[in-house]
């Protein structure tokens, strides 16, 4: 049973920093290219960084890799 709950917990780890990660790199990119995109693509960035950013607040590995999956497809945009 420890290893299983060690391995959700590392899990949970990983995705937290992968999706810190991402988080500070989208904000930069988008500071410093977002004038070349359109706002309505700004917009879909910003909000994906803010779910993110709001999964990664939550225990749920699943639910922080989704949405660090969905801000890195909205941010090839950048």
């Amino acid at each position: 049973a420890n290893a299983e709950t060690d391995k959700k917990r590392r899990a949970l780890v990983e995705a937290r920093n992968q999706a810190e990660a991402l988080v500070h790199s989208s904000e930069k990119s988008l500071k410093e290219y977002g004038e070349k995109v359109s706002e309505a693509d700004r917009t879909a960035i910003a909000d994906a960084i803010a779910a993110l950013k709001t999964a990664a607040e939550g225990d749920d590995a699943t639910e922080i890799e989704a949405k660090t999956q969905a801000l890195a497809e909205t941010s090839m945009k950048l």
